[in-house]
């Protein structure tokens, strides 16, 4: 099935849902278009988005082009700090790029509560920032989150790109992977929910291409589904995947006859036999479920809340990962710890890794960027947040991305 079609049936079946919610006395919060674009006749090439820039030069032409592709999410952060909050006028909106009450936020604001103790008396001139995982040697703790859908997520389907022509799932991927590449470390390619195995399998040739630098992500199927899709993975040259166990809760967007649940020890422990490669469980916010995934014998573990974009109320991902990294070691356990939601520059990756974590995925910064910029896009923000972090590591008097000193955190005495 190609992506415009699947698109189109996602389109149709959100729809519907989103008009069943109205009949019931749900709220729907109301997304203005972040540009006028015009309407083209039928049958007419794709949507021409006024003031797109072709061919951009710099990250603030790759993250304005962004800007103007994009309906449901406003990007009002792009002229500011550079920070969605959560607090903009996308809200809760479907198919829900803004987040779930609190949660989104909290990832967020966890960060702005995080302090540094500033450090400029020490000899750290050039930090080291590379580091190996599974195998895999990156320039930078950083990979790119896993993302996807942003052709019908983003409102971005049957409008120009910046290479001039229609902007696809596809070129995102593209974007992702190939920017991730040429910087030194990893981006993945991403496993919709209504996603058949075909239209799977068509995304990893992107994969296949950077064999063993790209990733992929599998959808909470069926454990046959699973296998079935832990094999194309394999083929297209993957180190290591991931399962985002955290979309457990989204079966209601599933189209029909789709199937997303959550994995118990058996389920994990089943798929860590299957597999030949690293199986990283994505969506741990617990002690005990981090333990339940070192009893399954899991590779890795990303503690994330998906963004806060699944569940009202949950905490900060921040806020749970101390607890999570202590529970882990204590249990004499070297399972690689990963993070994910709310980063949004180089000093939250630095936060991150002094509470324990080895590396971080970014989501929104990336997929914006390859929306606005494809490849060249990705690969400039990944610049941008690099020198970011080495900037924050020489301040904070950190010589080294995989030894992070707890104490450059600031507590009150």
């Amino acid at each position: 099935m190609s992506d415009e079609k699947l698109n189109t049936e996602r389109r149709d079946f959100l729809s519907k849902g989103a008009v069943l919610a109205a009949s019931a006395g749900v709220a729907a919060v109301s997304v203005a278009p972040s540009v006028a674009v015009a309407k083209p006749a039928s049958n007419v090439g794709p949507i021409e988005v006024k003031g797109y820039v072709k061919d951009p030069k710099n990250l603030k032409e790759v993250l304005t082009n962004a800007k103007r592709i994009m309906d449901t999410c406003a990007a009002c952060d792009i002229a500011g700090p550079g920070r969605c909050n959560g607090k903009g006028p996308c809200g809760e909106s479907t198919p829900g790029m803004g987040g779930k009450r609190r949660s989104f936020i909290n990832n967020v604001e966890a960060f702005e509560k995080l302090h540094f103790n500033m450090s400029t008396v020490h000899n750290v001139k050039k930090p080291n920032t590379e580091l190996e995982l599974f195998g895999v040697k990156l320039s930078m703790p950083i990979l790119t989150g896993v993302t996807g859908g942003l052709t019908y997520n983003m409102g971005a389907k049957g409008k120009l790109a910046y290479d001039g022509t229609e902007m696809t799932e596809s070129k995102f991927v593209r974007g992702i992977v190939e920017g991730a590449y040429n910087a030194g470390t990893l981006g993945w390619a991403a496993d919709g929910i209504g996603d058949p195995i075909e239209t799977y399998r068509e995304r990893l040739t992107v994969v296949k291409k950077f064999k063993g630098r790209a990733l992929a992500q599998i959808k909470p199927r069926t454990q046959k589904e699973i296998f079935e899709r832990i094999d194309a993975v394999q083929a297209a040259g993957a180190p290591f995947f991931a399962i985002d166990i955290d979309s457990a809760g989204r079966a209601a967007r599933a189209l029909p006859g789709k199937t997303v649940e959550p994995k118990d020890v058996k389920k994990l422990r089943e798929i860590v036999k299957y597999a030949k490669i690293p199986f990283v469980a994505k969506g741990i916010m617990t002690p005990a479920e981090a333990l339940m995934c070192v009893e399954a014998g899991c590779a890795g573990i990303v503690v994330s809340d998906h963004g806060g974009r699944v569940m009202s109320s949950t905490p900060a991902s921040l806020d749970v990962l101390p607890g999570i990294v202590k529970a882990v070691r204590d249990s004499g356990s070297d399972m690689v710890i990963l993070f994910d939601s709310g980063v949004r520059d180089g000093g939250d990756v630095l936060k991150a890794l002094a509470l324990g974590a080895q590396a971080v995925l970014v989501g929104r910064p990336f997929l914006r960027a390859s929306l606005g910029g494809g490849a060249k896009g990705v690969e400039m923000m990944f610049k941008k947040m690099h020198t970011q972090l080495v900037s924050t590591m020489v301040l904070a008097g950190v010589a080294d991305v995989k030894k992070v000193p707890a104490d450059i955190i600031y507590k009150e005495a």
